[in-house]
């Protein structure tokens, strides 16, 4: 069973990895034998055991690929930054069966004490605004002197709301994604966050 702040760490991380396309330093880290460590704590977890080994076995293979910065810079901006039809958005409000517009996640971030930062120049209905706001909940589980049944509630609602969209955003992503980086990436959060609803 993950901890909570493992499952926050989770979420941090996949947040970064969806958020822009991974830079020559952040490549390495993924193929780096640190990781090793952390793909085994999330293999502990049985229902992430499969998608953490095809992720891990995606990241093999960039060693035999040309320019493989280079190509998976590509894979990002096709899937995430095109509007034709082959591709995967990373906006809840692209997505009919979310029924969202920006201001529910506003309401949550600012329930949460977050704001969205300028650094990041996305709408707050974006992926990775959706991750850190589950990270950030999870890791102040851990602080003292935290209203947990507020944490819970604000947890539901994050998760409800990215479990509206999130199933064909991983579809579209496996579907679209020729070489099977971000396909693989999409299915360890979709379970990941399968497992947190589980776990409520």
């Amino acid at each position: 069973m993950l901890t909570a702040e493992q499952i926050a760490c989770a979420y941090a991380w996949l947040a970064q990895l969806f958020s822009r396309e991974l830079d020559s330093s952040q490549l390495a880290q993924l193929q780096s034998t640190d990781m090793v460590g952390w793909f085994a704590i999330l293999e502990q977890e049985p229902s992430l055991s499969a998608a953490t080994y095809e992720l891990k076995a995606k990241i093999d293979a960039l060693v035999n690929r040309p320019d493989a910065r280079l190509e998976l810079a590509a894979d990002f901006c096709s899937l995430f930054l095109m509007s034709d039809k082959q591709s995967a958005l990373p906006y809840a409000s692209v997505y009919p069966s979310s029924g969202q517009d920006n201001t529910q996640i506003a309401c949550l971030l600012f329930e949460a004490g977050m704001e969205t930062s300028d650094v990041f120049n996305e709408p707050s209905d974006h992926l990775s605004i959706f991750l850190e706001l589950l990270s950030h909940l999870h890791f102040s589980l851990n602080e003292p002197n935290i209203d947990h049944e507020k944490v819970r509630q604000l947890r539901q609602q994050t998760l409800s709301i990215l479990l509206s969209w999130l199933p064909k955003f991983s579809h579209n992503c496996l579907r679209y994604d020729e070489f099977g980086f971000y396909g693989a990436l999409s299915q360890l959060l979709l379970v990941l966050v399968q497992l947190d609803e589980q776990n409520q």
